[in-house]
């Protein structure tokens, strides 16, 4: 991945270099959109669900007044990773998982007159995972307003996490359409199973294994977005 990354930036600089820039850029750019997670390597082999779906915002400021090609700038994330209904001890339960992304962004865009404008992003931040286990509600409890919202076990574990992107934006003046794909690499993340729930003898829930994997993951994301 770094050889790649390092010749992206490259192609960029050689763009940046012989390019033209506007007298004038906008602050900055705000996007919001659709995210899906898909994990890789060993994590796509232990995790029960092999892909998530939810949405991405962030924002990027230009400190230049005079070119976009490079921004900074914050980017988060939240994926629905899965939900495992089981009933233990005659009780229905619902266990769900979910990703939560938040990372510093650095932009690097081609200077292009184009409507169809590339960049790289170099991302460092953190991936949470949150699993819960609540009380398996069905329709008639929804209906009647009775619904129990206990909760009967619940953990975050959170990893560092960091990696790169390469984006397309489609602009026409200050609002467009955005087509990005993002490589997040980390490290050891100890994370759990809905089938390793477990109930003890004084009828509490408890979770009683949690798989260790590097959790590797690729985001393809497609969002709209609007200068500031």
């Amino acid at each position: 991945m770094k050889k790649f990354t390092s010749l992206i930036i490259a192609i960029i600089l050689s763009y940046h270099l012989s390019a033209q820039t506007s007298s004038e850029v906008p602050v900055g750019e705000f996007w919001l959109g659709l995210q899906f997670a898909v994990p890789v390597g060993t994590f796509a082999d232990e995790i029960d669900r092999n892909l998530g779906y939810g949405g991405n915002l962030g924002g990027v400021w230009n400190p230049s007044k005079t070119s976009n090609f490079f921004q900074i700038g914050l980017d988060l994330g939240i994926n629905y990773m899965g939900k495992d209904k089981r009933e233990i001890g005659g009780l229905p339960l619902k266990t769900t998982a979910t990703l939560i992304t938040t990372h510093l962004v650095t932009r690097l865009r081609i200077q292009t007159d184009s409507h169809i404008k590339p960049y790289v992003d170099l991302l460092g931040g953190g991936k949470f995972f949150s699993t819960t286990t609540k009380y398996n509600n069905d329709v008639f409890d929804t209906l009647l307003d009775i619904e129990d919202e206990s909760i009967f076990a619940d953990q975050t574990k959170g990893v560092w996490s960091y990696g790169a992107g390469l984006g397309f934006s489609f602009r026409k003046q200050s609002f467009g359409a955005d087509l990005r794909i993002l490589y997040l690499a980390s490290g050891p993340l100890e994370y759990i199973s809905p089938k390793n729930l477990k109930q003890d003898d004084a009828g509490d829930f408890y979770y009683e294994h949690q798989e260790i994997s590097r959790t590797h993951m690729v985001f393809p994301q497609l969002s709209i977005s609007f200068d500031l």
